[in-house]
């Protein structure tokens, strides 16, 4: 029966591809091309309490890059159809690429890219061109012990890159559908690659998205839902947190199928907006009391544009449970703005101030204050 809606499906999509969209002028060959960024920044980070603290000491700076180039293209068929590719490389080589179609029946996305929760997450309002914000994922400097960094976009689980097929449906009232389905927990793959299931390694990925955003005189509404789930290929811990090897896999209390759900949304009015964003993710991690297993993440923002210049006004919030069933909590509060040059030149600037409080008796708690700036190149 599976195959049977499967093939079914499969034969759906094909006939859109082939029917679909009003007929165009005559096809062209696709026509690639380069683009991507280059942002750097420094930060100077001051931290008023050893336990936590940066390594190089209580008075630290740093200075980071974050490097990406895209090469992509697409044409136009006679059919109305686009179709089109996208390759990306960052520092660490290969990140994303994939092949889409695009049409009246909507966009299909297909090879190693993030999934349709990821792709329509809603963030708070920034100015985050330059690579700031509490949802960053650029530049932090900042020491946030077990809970890392604010992170409503990224669950965590598994690669989010991982080989999949996406569809986004087309907006019909101001309502857009997306959904995702990765076979397996790793960049590329085939069947047969693996002998048998892995350590802590998930597989059978499926995301679900929707999104509804809509002018209303000078207001602009977006909202997000999403969610996605896991199954858990063998648990890689027993019952007392202790990593274990395949054959002792049945003595396990790992969670089996770990499950993201995320919330957003914003209002724009005039050169305002303000907004939010919220994820909860069920861990594979793992205690004899089923503890350690929830991680909570937010964003609130308000931003102010007018003309080149952008600020805002920005709070984040991550709180991850410990092996003890304790809950680790970092808070970010952070003032960042921009000014555009000119095409593709950006300058920006960031003040933070976080506080990362460690729920174990003697733990790592740690407050800091940032200053940063930076520049992002955009090409």
């Amino acid at each position: 029966m599976k195959k049977t809606i499967l093939l079914g499906t499969t034969a759906l999509f094909a006939a859109a591809i082939v029917t679909g969209g009003a007929a165009q002028a005559a096809e062209e060959p696709i026509t690639a091309g380069i683009s991507g960024y280059f942002k750097s920044a420094m930060g100077f980070v001051s931290q008023d309490n050893a336990d936590g603290e940066l390594a190089d000491g209580r008075l630290s700076n740093a200075f980071a890059n974050s490097v990406e180039i895209g090469v992509g293209g697409s044409t136009t068929l006679d059919n109305g159809i686009t179709a089109g590719f996208d390759v990306q490389l960052d520092s660490a080589g290969f990140d994303e690429r994939h092949v889409f179609f695009s049409g009246s029946f909507g966009l299909i996305q297909a090879g190693q890219i993030e999934g349709v929760r990821q792709q329509m997450t809603n963030f708070a309002p920034g100015a985050a061109a330059a690579g700031f914000g509490v949802n960053s994922a650029h530049f932090l400097f900042g020491a946030g012990g077990t809970v890392g960094n604010v992170r409503t976009y990224s669950d965590g689980l598994g690669d989010e890159d991982s080989g999949k097929l996406n569809y986004f449906s087309p907006t019909f009232n101001g309502f857009r559908l997306g959904l995702s389905y990765a076979p397996d927990d790793v960049a590329s793959g085939a069947y047969g690659a693996a002998a048998t299931d892995g350590l802590g390694l998930l597989q059978g990925n499926r995301a679900v998205s929707v999104e509804y955003s809509n002018n209303f005189g000078d207001f602009n509404i977006r909202v997000t839902a999403g969610m996605e789930d896991n199954r858990l290929e063998v648990c890689n811990f027993n019952a007392a947190g202790v990593a274990i090897t395949a054959a002792s896999a049945a003595a396990q209390n790992c969670e089996d199928n770990p499950t993201s759900i995320a919330f957003g949304g914003t209002v724009s009015f005039g050169e305002f907006a303000i907004g939010g964003s919220y994820l909860e993710t069920e861990q594979i991690g793992n205690t004899a009391t089923g503890a350690g297993r929830t991680r909570e993440d937010m964003d609130l923002g308000i931003s102010y544009s007018s003309g080149p210049m952008s600020v805002a006004l920005q709070y984040g919030q991550g709180e991850l449970d410990d092996v003890a069933g304790l809950s680790d909590q970092l808070s970010i509060y952070q003032l960042h703005a921009q000014y555009v040059l000119g095409p593709g030149v950006i300058l920006g600037a960031m003040l933070a101030k976080g506080e990362f409080d460690d729920a174990t008796a003697g733990g790592l708690d740690n407050d800091y204050t940032t200053l940063a700036f930076g520049a992002h190149l955009g090409f």
